[in-house]
């Protein structure tokens, strides 16, 4: 009986190792090249960088200054620096009066033949007043109107003034752009010399970059420019580039922004399901396949991990 029993139960070993090592040699067990992983829903940190230029005005000549700018906030063409002209002014003055007597006189003795023309240098004349820029110098039409401009030196007299006359618009200094006082380095009344700093400002427009390890949907750029509404001074808040993971925006601050309290980074609600995907797994370029889709999904490296996003709560990765 007992050697019965030991010929019935080997054949049956011999069946069960067979299978198994069948098992072990399938060419198509994906088992290891296939894995489910599962997402979480997570908040994010998208970093800001603020581009804030500090831009300094500097002294056209030396003088005394006659004003400086007081108030922190200025609009474009505003007066910013007015140097002490009231010298230049008086000499401009008087070269100018000058010119106009002496034309008064010339046109008082025209002769019958410029009548056509006398009424046209009597405008000009009158025009010739201390405090106004110099009038455009008429049009010479006749050949005896051009000898009596020459030889009462009228042009001549007139474009030395106006040379004058541009040289005193460095004794004011207009704004280029809005912007807002930042230092001031100098006063008013106080003497300066020419390229000395006065003030220093930083312009109403400035520029802020948000950057994320993940890709930035529609919804989380909301959160992040809500979020720069809410937290900085700001009227507008323009998108100027965007990239997968990147975006610009152009700020038109309402008051002056110290970059020393402007937010590093903004807390952002993910929409997605984040995934962390085992490196073997992440294939080139970091691509990742997805089982069931067509086209494979972009990984993102963060904090040592790889990681993909979708509305899925469960994805199946396949090992490229």
């Amino acid at each position: 009986m007992k050697v019965t029993r030991f010929v019935v139960f080997l054949p049956i070993l011999f069946v069960l190792f067979s299978c198994s090592g069948e098992d072990e040699a399938n060419p198509d067990d994906n088992s290891n090249n296939i894995i489910q992983l599962t997402g979480k829903q997570q908040r994010d940190t998208v970093f800001l960088d603020f581009i804030i230029p500090e831009k300094v005005i500097r002294a056209q000549r030396t003088g005394k200054l006659e004003r400086l700018v007081e108030n922190p906030e200025f609009k474009k063409n505003s007066l910013l620096v007015q140097f002490d002209d009231y010298d230049a002014f008086v000499e401009l003055s008087g070269e100018k009066e000058a010119l106009k007597e002496d034309m008064t006189n010339q046109i008082n003795n025209l002769p019958k033949s410029m009548s056509p023309v006398e009424k046209k240098w009597r405008d000009f004349a009158n025009k010739l007043v201390p405090d106004r820029m110099m009038p455009p110098f008429p049009t010479i039409e006749y050949k005896e109107e051009a000898g009596f401009i020459e030889e009462a030196k009228i042009e001549e007299k007139y474009k030395a003034i106006q040379k004058k006359e541009l040289a005193v618009q460095n004794y004011f200094q207009l704004s280029k752009e809005d912007g807002f006082i930042t230092k001031v380095y100098a006063h008013t009344d106080e003497y300066v010399k020419k390229n000395n700093r006065l003030i220093a400002y930083h312009p109403k427009k400035v520029k802020v970059t948000a950057e994320a390890s993940f890709p930035l949907s529609r919804p989380i750029l909301e959160q992040i420019r809500t979020d720069l509404l809410v937290r900085i001074p700001v009227d507008k808040v323009v998108r100027t580039k965007l990239y997968p993971t990147k975006i610009t925006y152009s700020l038109t601050l309402n008051q002056k922004l110290d970059p020393k309290i402007c937010p590093k980074y903004v807390i952002v609600n993910q929409e997605q399901n984040v995934f962390h995907v085992p490196k073997d797994f992440v294939g080139k370029d970091k691509k990742v396949k997805v089982v069931g889709e067509e086209r494979p999904y972009q990984a993102y490296f963060k904090n040592g991990d790889f990681l993909i996003y979708s509305d899925a709560s469960s994805l199946k990765v396949q090992r490229p």
